[in-house]
């Protein structure tokens, strides 16, 4: 089952880090490629989103399970319906030093039709790990204009 890991260092505590990446309902607004993401449900450890993406022209669609650890700034997460057979992976959130953070993303699949995995695998792992890139991106922006407003105020 293929696995795509990306990471990205940001100038920013881990706790101001964690509640950006935790600010799911954000993403539509900070994040060009998600086209949609609702939460159906919300509970003390965990939610269920929906999402909708447009990754490289092809819309993709599922909802998952987030399992919210804000004690070791982690959500696991896993497709509870969708369009792949398997979409699950990790976030997670450390502190370098009381000013920097890293915020890695996992992202494990399988596309689910066996005969064409050999051949689309290769496609969705590009397409996946330049999302999960785009993401990183996107909230490493907003984390810098965040604290260009906290300088200025």
């Amino acid at each position: 089952m293929p696995l795509v890991e990306v990471d990205s260092v940001m100038p920013a505590p881990v706790s101001r880090v964690w509640e950006l990446i935790n600010d799911v309902e954000a993403y539509p607004r900070l994040m060009d490629h998600v086209r949609s993401l609702a939460v159906l449900e919300r509970g003390q450890t965990y939610r269920l989103t929906a999402w909708e993406i447009d990754c490289h022209g092809f819309i993709m669609r599922w909802v998952e399970r987030e399992e919210i650890d804000p004690e070791r700034y982690r959500i696991d997460y896993h497709q509870e319906k969708g369009d792949l057979a398997v979409f699950e992976g990790v976030w997670q959130v450390e502190a370098i030093s009381e000013e920097i953070s890293r915020v890695m993303l996992s992202v494990r699949f399988e596309i689910g039709v066996p005969m064409l995995s050999e051949m689309l695998n290769p496609v969705a792992e590009r397409a996946i790990r330049e999302n999960s890139q785009k993401m990183l991106l996107s909230l490493a922006s907003e984390m810098d204009r965040k604290q260009d407003v906290k300088e200025l105020g």
